[in-house]
């Protein structure tokens, strides 16, 4: 039974939750049981996708699994806070992959270069038998962040920007969600209930829209909301930009495909 792992940031709960029930067939969906895994385990409760909630320490390891045909995906997401901190995330993520490949053939990655301290981090797991992937577009290069995920790379995030102008703030739905812990994360404010120095932060920094991506996944029902709340604290404009799962969905296909293929050598 082949076994991949997500790792992640927790801003992906809506496309890992898409690729669940939209992707290939998946014969087992396990998600491990913490405070960061509760929004994909509701949306997928939400939408009747059978799976299981287990703590780390109940996953069968590789050498405890029996053989089967089916496919297994683990999913481990970790905290927003990680990103605001570039060494701080480098050294949780190489942990993190590093205790989940007793469990897997296989660890896609739903991050970016992320201040670039990812950058290396395939050729880093190079010599492992459990490959590590991470998200690339479709000339192979890392995206940097979730936004660029959604908008197709590199070229696609200047794309918007240019159209739309500089001064942009994006959302996409569980960005707006949890804004308030997004701007936290990226170190925009440590505070954003202080509405007027967050305020003075954006005017400084030339902030004057919101960008609402409409990712093409709806399992957010107060996004629009939300970006209204966020909209109308400080005064920006709402602009709507169109986004897509597609290269989220390209390279799940991608590394699923390498460890169906070094699973049957």
């Amino acid at each position: 039974m082949p076994v991949m792992t997500i790792i992640g940031c927790r801003i992906f709960e809506d496309e890992v939750v898409h690729l669940i029930e939209k992707g290939p067939e998946l014969e087992e969906v396990i998600v491990v049981e913490n405070e960061n895994n509760v929004g994909v385990i509701r949306k997928l409760e939400e939408i009747g996708v059978p799976h299981k909630s287990l703590p780390l320490e109940k996953i069968p390891r590789l050498s405890e699994r029996k053989n089967s045909s089916g496919f297994t995906l683990i999913v481990m997401l970790l905290e927003f806070a990680l990103d605001g901190v570039p060494e701080k995330l480098r050294e949780k993520v190489y942990e993190t992959i590093a205790e989940m490949q007793e469990y897997s053939d296989g660890i896609l990655l739903f991050y970016g270069l992320c201040g670039n301290v990812l950058g290396s981090i395939e050729k880093d797991f190079a010599a492992s038998e459990c490959p590590v992937f991470i998200l690339k577009d479709r000339e192979g290069s890392m995206v940097d962040d979730c936004i660029g995920a959604v908008l197709g790379g590199r070229e696609g995030f200047l794309s918007k920007l240019a159209s739309n102008g500089a001064g942009t703030y994006f959302l996409t739905p569980v960005g707006a969600v949890y804004w308030k812990e997004m701007l936290i994360a990226s170190r925009v404010t440590p505070e954003p209930e202080n509405v007027e120095m967050t305020k003075m932060i954006f005017d400084i920094s030339g902030y004057r829209k919101v960008a609402q991506i409409d990712t093409g996944l709806y399992y957010e029902r107060e996004f629009e909301a939300k970006v209204r709340e966020f909209a109308d604290l400080y005064g920006f404009e709402i602009i709507n930009i169109k986004g897509s799962p597609e290269l989220v969905e390209e390279c799940y296909k991608k590394a699923r495909k390498e460890v169906l293929r070094r699973k049957k050598e």
